[in-house]
């Protein structure tokens, strides 16, 4: 029985839990699960008691502390299969650092086989929702890749594959379809019905499908992905940490159907084949082949393994289960908070009647969670209706002590489409200067580079929604018409808190109103008794906005 008991939709015991549980979470409001949710005292607890009473080797070798360190392995190996709801008997777990690490061990496999094809590539197709690490896939294909633009475009080409100019080059070859379970920058949960209609097809048989689930797994109900073997993707990704928030750990779950093909790579590491040739002709028999004696992941999983962090997992996976009893709870709780905090960041407006935060979103329903994940996507709006840039929101919810995430967040597809961004603008950013990062541009000709992500986890409250909607209220929301942003920032470094940087003499403003360029000189430390005048095209708070874009001190 879980400890604690759970009515359907929010679960207040978590507010008694997170004292006891999460005491590390007592001084800010953590709203970043999406980037990795909060691990448990229990957990750490079990974790070390065994570490102090138990002595564990490494599990290649033959001696006891070895042989308790692979029965550990195998043990929460299948441990996390049937947390899943993935049966043993037709998936298997290869055990990686995170999802990306899951990623390329798939690609890799296909860029290898491919070169066995008569054009010595292969075909890729991935969803514009899906996170960078499953675009990169794309650089293996020699040009053989196609960007899905919607769910429509999806189901038009599964629909009909030939009447579709997808993957002209070598219609019915090898290929490999990706898209994520969920978006990490939305919240928007995509449909899991696209890997068993695959299938189906007999026009795409050589064609496998990769179902990017870390975003998902995090409050989502795994096993209606895994329950029905015919309609499971052939290789599914998952950075566990994002479950459990300790152990930094990834898995690839296979099914054992298809996961023959991944044993065709060409890398072996050691491990993983059961001899090798070094002097004469070079080869080696690879485990992943040498089925029923071997299994499948000791053909795949490189190296020693991290067996403590292993361990670990199973103390996570157990301590989980009592805290919370099943995921289908945790998407209730998390459904609902979602819910709260949707409506509570429409319901912010300006005094002159504007929204406060315009809200990135392809889906109406933030109740149901079979369409909305536990994150929102936002941009802050002046009454005027122009961006505040996220990264000074980011900035002040730092020092609020409200922990979100700003920026593209490694989905380019997603962020870019829902900017409104056209090809030749991402071109003009770049020139501009933006990339990815905290030292990005914010704005570019009135147009954010980013949203700033707001997640919720298991164990988050009704309080921490309610204190982030506090601070978006009470630090932007505008309800005198006079009301002007301050002119001055100071920027704090660790060591030298009472240093200001200066702008450098040089600064300049490029012919877009709104692109800030900041040179690099070393910075000016010294205090200013106010701040300089910007150039007639900056406004005041652009001119934050460049300040942003100077190095901190550190």
């Amino acid at each position: 029985m879980p400890l604690l008991t759970m009515s359907k939709g929010y679960n207040s015991d978590v507010e008694a839990l997170r004292q006891k549980e999460y005491p590390h979470m007592n001084d800010g409001v953590y709203l970043d699960h999406s980037g990795a949710t909060i691990y448990a005292k229990s957990t750490i607890d079990s974790f070390c008691a065994k570490m102090v009473t138990n002595l564990y080797g490494n599990p290649h070798s033959e001696n006891f502390p070895a042989k308790l360190s692979g029965d550990v392995v195998d043990q929460v190996r299948e441990k996390t299969l049937n947390f899943l709801g993935a049966d043993p008997a037709h998936f298997d777990l290869i055990f990686v650092a995170n999802a990306t690490a899951a990623i390329k061990l798939v690609a890799d496999a296909f860029r290898d086989l491919s070169e066995k094809t008569s054009d010595r590539r292969f075909w890729y197709g991935y969803h514009k929702d899906a996170h960078t690490s499953i675009v990169g896939v794309r650089e293996l294909t020699y040009g053989q890749s196609y960007c899905f633009r919607s769910d429509l475009d999806v189901e038009r080409w599964l629909r009909d594959p030939e009447a579709n100019f997808v993957n002209s080059y070598h219609p019915g070859g090898l290929g490999l379809f990706a898209y994520p379970g969920q978006s990490n920058m939305s919240g928007r949960r995509l449909p899991l019905s696209w890997s068993g209609t695959l299938r189906q097809s007999e026009y795409l048989q050589n064609t496998y499908t990769l179902l990017d689930a870390a975003a998902l797994a995090m409050t989502y109900p795994m096993e209606t992905i895994f329950q029905d073997v015919d309609q499971a993707p052939d290789f599914t990704c998952l950075s566990l940490y994002k479950i459990f928030g300790f152990p930094d750990i990834g898995a690839l779950i296979v099914r054992r159907e298809s996961g023959h093909i991944l044993t065709l790579r060409k890398y072996f590491g050691g491990g993983t084949v059961s001899m090798v040739a070094t002097f004469g002709e070079n080869w080696h028999r690879s485990k992943g082949l040498q089925a029923p004696t071997y299994k499948l992941h000791e053909g795949l999983e490189d190296g020693t393994l991290p067996f403590h962090s292993i361990l670990a997992l199973g103390e996570a996976i157990d301590v989980h289960k009592k805290l919370y009893g099943s995921m289908s709870r945790i998407s209730d709780h998390t459904s609902y908070l979602t819910s709260r905090l949707f409506r509570g960041l429409t319901s912010l407006r300006h005094s002159n009647g504007q929204p406060l935060v315009r809200i990135y979103t392809e889906n109406s329903d933030f109740e149901d969670s079979t369409k909305q994940g536990s994150a929102v996507a936002f941009n802050v709006l002046r009454a005027n209706g122009q961006h505040v840039p996220y990264s000074d929101v980011e900035r002040s919810a730092n020092s609020a002590g409200i922990y979100v995430r700003s920026g593209g967040v490694c989905n380019p597809g997603g962020i870019f489409t829902a900017l409104g961004y056209e090809p030749w603008m991402t071109e003009r950013a770049l020139s501009a200067g933006h990339h990815c990062g905290s030292h990005g541009i914010s704005i570019i000709h009135r147009l954010p580079t980013g949203i700033v992500r707001a997640s919720l986890g298991a164990m988050s409250t009704k309080q921490d929604v309610d204190t982030f909607l506090e601070f978006l209220r009470s630090t932007f929301l505008e309800n005198d018409p006079e009301w002007r942003p301050s002119t001055r920032v100071t920027v704090r470094s660790p060591r030298a808190d009472a240093f200001a940087f200066d702008l450098p003499v040089d600064y300049t403003t490029s012919s877009f109103p709104d692109v800030r360029e900041v040179p690099r000189p070393r910075p000016i430390l010294h205090h200013l008794p106010s701040a300089p005048e910007a150039t007639p095209r900056v406004t005041p708070l652009a001119m934050n906005d460049l300040m942003q874009g100077l190095a901190t001190v550190r």
